[in-house]
């Protein structure tokens, strides 16, 4: 063999070393990339199940504590409709203040 062709076996092994070594890489990155998708969709698929059943109950519990409450009278009606009248025109103008307009403090 002469000197030429051991440098371009040489050359040609790196290059098929680097190639190989690579493939490898890019395997064993793509393998733990979909295992961790596998882990994250598991994990979100579980706390998506857990937040619709947290809302269902919460709708039901909301609707058992509301069908035991006395109806409003009319003056808490005009009482009711005048803080949300109230609340309204506020964060109209002020749409992301945390003050409460009635004191100026924050909540």
């Amino acid at each position: 063999m002469t000197a030429n062709q051991r440098v371009w076996g040489a050359i040609g092994a790196v290059i098929i070393t680097g190639t190989v070594f690579k493939v490898t890489y890019f395997r064993y990155c793509r393998e733990m990339m979909i295992q961790q998708a596998d882990k994250s969709h598991l994990t979100a698929t579980e706390h998506y199940r857990e937040a619709k059943e947290f809302a269902k109950w919460s709708a039901q519990d909301r609707a058992e504590k509301r069908a035991e409450l006395p109806p409003l009278t009319p003056e808490q009606r005009d009482q009711m409709r005048a803080y949300l009248r109230l609340m309204q025109e506020y964060h109209a103008f002020n749409p992301d203040s945390d003050v409460d307009p009635e004191t100026g403090k924050p909540r």
